[in-house]
Formats: C-alpha cells, sequence, structure tokens
C-alpha cells in the first residue's frame, strides 16, 4: 500500500469513529430526555379525541382526549418528569381542545398545527430569499452554531442547504394536509398527523443536530491538519 492510500484509509477510519461518536453521543441524550415515551404519550390523547369523533362527534373527542392527557401528566409527574414539560403538554391539549369549541368542528383540533405549518413555510422561504437562513440564527441562539465560526462563509451555505430542507419539510406539511383541512377529512388529517407530526418532527431535528455537528467536526480536523 502507497503512502496516499494509506493516509486515505487512515482518514476514512478516522471520520467513521467520528461519525460513530456523534450518533452515540445523539442516542445517549435522546435516551436522557425520554423522547420516545413522550412522542407516545403526546400522541395518545390525539388517538382518544380520534377515536370519540370517529364513534361520535367532536364533543365527544375532546370528553376523551383532555382525561387522558391529564392522566398521562398525572404519571408523568409521579415519575419525576418536569412540571413545566408537563404543564405545556397538557395545556396543548386543551387549546387544541377549545379550537374545537370555538369553530364548532372536529377539524378545528388541527387548525393550531395547520396554522404553524403555513407560518413556518413562510418563515423558512423568506430567510432564505434574504440571506440569513433561519437554521443558523437558531443553532447560535441554542449554542449548536458558534457565533464566530471559522469559516462564515462555509457555514453560510450550510446552513442555506439546512434551512431549504426545513422549508420542503413544512411545504410538504401544507401540502399534504391542508387539503384535508379543508375537505373536513378529520379521521383521514388526524392519522396522518400520527407520522408527519411529532415523530417527523423530532427526526427532522435529529437530522438537523447531526448535519450541523458532523460539518462541525469536519471543519475542525481540517482546521488541524492544516
Amino acid at each position: 500500500m502507497n503512502p496516499d492510500d494509506r493516509h486515505r484509509t487512515v482518514g476514512n477510519a478516522r471520520e467513521l469513529e467520528e461519525h460513530r461518536g456523534v450518533g452515540i453521543e445523539m442516542w445517549g441524550e435522546f435516551r436522557a430526555m425520554p423522547g420516545p415515551r413522550h412522542i407516545l404519550d403526546g400522541a395518545a390523547p390525539t388517538i382518544g379525541f380520534l377515536f370519540g369523533y370517529y364513534l361520535v362527534g367532536a364533543a365527544v373527542g375532546v370528553f376523551v382526549a383532555t382525561p387522558i392527557a391529564v392522566a398521562l401528566a398525572a404519571v408523568r409527574l409521579v415519575q419525576g418528569d418536569s412540571v413545566r414539560v408537563v404543564a405545556v403538554s397538557v395545556l396543548v391539549i386543551l387549546v387544541l381542545s377549545l379550537f374545537v369549541e370555538i369553530t364548532g368542528q372536529g377539524r378545528g383540533f388541527y387548525l393550531p398545527e395547520v396554522a404553524l405549518c403555513v407560518v413556518m413555510t413562510v418563515l423558512f422561504g423568506a430567510t432564505l430569499l434574504t440571506g440569513k437562513p433561519l437554521s443558523c440564527t437558531v443553532c447560535r441562539r441554542i449554542g449548536l452554531e458558534p457565533a464566530e465560526p471559522a469559516d462564515p462563509a462555509t457555514r453560510l451555505r450550510l446552513h442555506r442547504r439546512i434551512t431549504l430542507a426545513w422549508f420542503v419539510f413544512w411545504v410538504v406539511h401544507v401540502v399534504v394536509t391542508l387539503p384535508l383541512y379543508l375537505a373536513d377529512k378529520v379521521v383521514v388529517r388526524g392519522t396522518v398527523a400520527l407520522v408527519l407530526g411529532t415523530p417527523a418532527l423530532v427526526l427532522m431535528l435529529a437530522v438537523t443536530w447531526l448535519w450541523v455537528r458532523d460539518r462541525s467536526g469536519q471543519l475542525t480536523s481540517r482546521s488541524e491538519a492544516i
């Protein structure tokens, strides 16, 4: 094996090890946050609403969803979860239920989510046009992106791609869910939301986290090599 091949092999092995290390770190943080349990807990009240709505109507759907959310919140508190997280989870269901009462329709349960998808689509799309990608601003706020990166131009290109990915993510939500909402297909809309909702959002956040961390590691490695 010539020196160039040996150097390339060592570099590939090092890159693979770095990817593995990032994946292990991410999985550890995800398990520490009890993510899977919260995803399932968040879906339970929605499933209860759909079940009640399908069998009887919107009022019964709300009547089923609210006790489920309260019961799960009580379990979380007993298990030592944060009061703030538990309160937010219950508040979300109460707000969604309130929209059912305000609109007088079952699809009102999903009105805030539809509005959120539209707003996020506009925000990510607008920041692409202005040249200040939203993902860069958000990542800096949470400390994932350094305020003064070593290579600003490269990081800006990276966040343009990430912001574009998020823009497409929200566009898909709007294209898929908005027609179902307007057509008053509550059960179908709710079923789709169980996949495109929290699970898809968590997956997208995880991919973004890996994307930003991976590129940061590559830049660091190149700087050290130079």
